[in-house]
């Protein structure tokens, strides 16, 4: 009997281990390309200074000049550039990200005012008769046929940084 409580003790050890070794979150690292809050605070600044109080005088009103898109719809999008690449046979995938303009009398949700778009796109290498003349870097071009992430939530009026 004793050996009995024992082994059940044993086994409900090792299954409290298991539970919680699974269910730890494992320790993530951040990209090399994070900055400092100061460093970004910084940029923002200098954005402010030499570029947003032009586009406002421009336009004769206060753009925004900050964009929200949530997580979820980030990873979703992701998730369906991946998904979409695969098919398409396409590696190395990248997104490049455009500032636009929604037209002044229009539909969109923000007539008027700026906007982000997400763009995925592909690396490529160069072809050969290019490479043969200068050391040539691969070009990530837009991937044609994944449609563009738009629609973020831009701060009227922007949100400090």
């Amino acid at each position: 009997m004793k050996s009995f409580f024992q082994n059940m003790l044993a086994c409900s050890a090792v299954i409290a281990l298991v539970i919680v070794c699974a269910s730890c979150d494992p320790q993530v690292e951040p990209p090399q390309q994070t900055i400092s809050y100061e460093e970004a605070n910084a940029l923002e600044e200098d954005f402010i200074e030499t570029r947003y109080n032009v586009i406002n005088a421009a336009l004769g009103y206060q753009d925004t000049r900050e964009f929200w898109f949530s997580l979820d719809t980030l990873k979703k999008y992701i998730e369906y550039v991946e998904y979409e690449a695969r098919n398409q046979g396409l590696e190395n995938l990248g997104m490049r990200i455009y500032f636009g303009a929604y037209p002044q009398n229009s539909n969109y949700p923000d007539a008027g005012y700026s906007t982000v778009f997400l763009v995925p796109t592909t690396q490529q290498a160069p072809s050969d008769l290019r490479k043969g003349f200068l050391p040539v870097q691969p070009s990530n071009n837009n991937i044609g046929g994944i449609p563009p992430l738009n629609y973020s939530q831009g701060g009227q009026p922007p949100t400090n940084y």
